[in-house]
């Protein structure tokens, strides 16, 4: 007992720390610490029953519901204003739901009522034009379970726990009902993936993890169509509570990263809080499937809380579904295929598709995009990157509105062509891009993952420095929280005016603060005097006086912009006087070389 309290105390502090820091830790020695102290087995913990030892047993018990517990306010804005109609949601035997009567495609802010619940839920509009499905997922907790009359129920697919890492001592545990689901579910012609809850504290234990679930997998590997899932989540058991965001990001990483080498489609679980705080969840979201958890139903739930792309929402934990005992956890999955031929964002089953034989010229994958820049004109946009070898060409996305949704709006077909115009655009309006590259193999295409990007047009980029205390918001929206207040004679990089899909328009402002970037946005542009803007271009020293014998201050890192406050010649060089923060509210002004700054 002593050493569960000694280790519950260690993962609460370290919790603390990170939170009152705000800043994402690396790897740091005390993560390490935590996970050499959480992974000692204690004795007692394998006698344990496995309901016990179980990280899930609180929630998928119904002792706790976290994603319903969060109660995040999210968008407050009264959005469905613009939306004219809503569709009610209506379910075929199939379980197909068509929210549209002239179609089965989701439109607009679609609303549905499940038949599991009773209750109406509202689509965010990114998933526009996508299929819409109805999913459970389940472990041992159901019980037994009628898979024949599940799927009569409507139910199209189904995520089974595969199983867990125990809290206490660390042990890999398959779920005691996943064999009977399996053979069962596959006899009722269920579509299925699975999912592991994780409670990995280092890469080494993600692999781990994986390499558990693709031995486990290996007899049915021909009947996982839907994707093999990491469940991330913490409770007052937690092994993994206190490690930083960055670690935990890595571990789905890694985990999803072996997955994906053996041939299935990886997808991350878990709830906004967490995607938003302890994941990065915008940066997964680029590179595999989000499942998201969230219960309290609001509109346009992807841009108001979580900025990435999902493709699966698990909206409630007490669904009824005909064939199951218990209350169970049910999902809408959008898509542009469906369970029995299923479409992913970022790739396939393999089990589920034929492969063909390679040619020469076929790769496995293309390095990403990198360096995305833009150029501002008054009603235009001039985009450019590093070319990416063996591109067959590039795709490029835009959306026009802060809570918009992305479109392709041009494909190149030359993979040496590394720059794009974007005439005919509004004057003054900030836009939003992504970009890949792609390479078409004899049996389909690879592509690289997203670069984005925001610019804004406008016929001069200028940076700041505030005439009075300037209050900077998190999100374009009337009732957002403040980000912070920023100081009198700070500098600011004034980015553009931001829409949204309604016609407001706030100012948005970017602070750079040593080597964090702060989004933030105003309802007014004024409070600033603006100058010329500079962009660096290396690492770059700042010194107290203009020329290389000048006194260091500090050095500014690559791609920092600043306000170009004056020019001095030392030896035929120039030298720009700029003032930059080192930390918030807190500026140095001196001068950097012009040989290493972008106008």
């Amino acid at each position: 007992m002593r050493k569960k309290f000694l280790i519950s105390t260690l993962l609460s502090v370290s919790m603390i720390v990170s939170s009152l820091s705000g800043i994402p830790r690396t790897v740091s020695a005390a993560d390490q610490q935590i996970a050499q102290i959480a992974t000692q087995a204690d004795p007692a913990a394998s006698e344990l029953p496995p309901e016990e030892n179980d990280p899930g047993y609180e929630r998928l018990s119904g002792a706790y519901e976290p994603a319903a517990e969060e109660n995040i306010s999210g968008n407050t804005e009264n959005e469905t204003n613009s939306v004219s109609t809503r569709s009610s949601g209506t379910t075929d035997t199939s379980g197909f739901l068509s929210v549209n009567p002239a179609g089965s495609r989701l439109k607009g802010y679609a609303s549905t009522v499940s038949s599991y619940t009773g209750k109406t839920y509202t689509h965010a509009s990114d998933h526009d034009g996508l299929n819409i499905y109805n999913g459970i997922d389940v472990s041992y907790h159901q019980g037994n379970i009628n898979w024949e009359n599940v799927k009569a129920a409507g139910i199209d697919f189904a995520i089974l726990r595969l199983g867990y890492r125990g809290y206490s001592n660390g042990s890999l545990v398959t779920d005691s009902k996943f064999a009977a689901y399996m053979q069962d579910a596959i006899a009722a012609g269920m579509p299925l993936g699975v999912y592991f809850w994780t409670e990995a504290i280092n890469v080494d234990e993600a692999v781990q993890e994986a390499q558990y679930v693709v031995d486990k997998l290996a007899p049915y590997k021909t009947s996982i169509t839907m994707p093999v899932v990491i469940d991330w989540e913490l409770n007052s058991n937690s092994r993994h509570g206190g490690l930083s965001q960055e670690t935990n990001t890595t571990i789905c990483t890694a985990f999803c990263d072996l997955v994906k080498q053996n041939g299935y489609t990886p997808m991350i679980y878990a709830n906004i809080s967490d995607l938003n705080n302890n994941l990065d969840g915008v940066g997964l979201s680029q590179k595999y499937e989000i499942w998201v958890a969230r219960y309290n139903n609001i509109v346009n739930n992807s841009t108001a809380s979580f900025y990435g792309n999902y493709s699966m929402w698990q909206y409630s934990s007490s669904g009824s579904v005909n064939g199951i005992s218990t209350k169970v956890d049910m999902n809408y999955w959008y898509t542009l295929g469906s369970p029995s031929s299923p479409v992913f964002s970022h790739g396939t089953t393999q089990g589920a598709i034929a492969t063909a034989t390679p040619t020469p010229d076929d790769i496995d994958s293309l390095d990403d995009v990198e360096n995305l820049s833009a150029k501002s004109y008054s009603k235009k946009l001039v985009l450019s990157w590093d070319d990416v070898e063996d591109a067959d060409g590039y795709q490029i996305y835009r959306k026009d509105s802060y809570n918009g949704s992305y479109k392709k709006v041009k494909q190149l077909a030359d993979g040496d062509t590394t720059s794009w115009t974007n005439s005919g655009l509004s004057k003054n309006h900030e836009y939003y891009y992504k970009v890949r590259a792609f390479h078409k193999n004899s049996d389909k295409t690879v592509y690289s993952e997203y670069a984005l990007i925001t610019a804004a047009t406008k016929a001069s980029c200028q940076s700041g420095i505030t005439k009075k205390n300037f209050v900077l918001y998190k999100k374009p929206l009337k009732s957002s929280a403040k980000l912070m207040t920023v100081k009198k004679g700070m500098p600011l990089e004034y980015v553009g005016v931001t829409y949204r899909k309604n016609g407001n328009k706030f100012h948005h402002f970017r602070y750079y603060v040593s080597s964090k970037v702060y989004d933030g946005y105003s309802r007014t542009r004024s409070g600033l005097t603006y100058y010329t803007q500079g962009i660096t271009t290396a690492k770059l020293n700042l010194r107290k006086t203009a020329g290389t014998s000048g006194r260091l201050l500090t050095s500014i890192p690559k791609n920092t912009a600043l306000p170009l406050l004056g020019t001095k010649r030392v030896k035929k060089a120039t030298w720009y006087r700029v003032a930059f923060s080192t930390k918030k509210n807190t500026v140095i002004t001196g001068y950097v070389s012009g040989s290493y700054i972008n106008k």
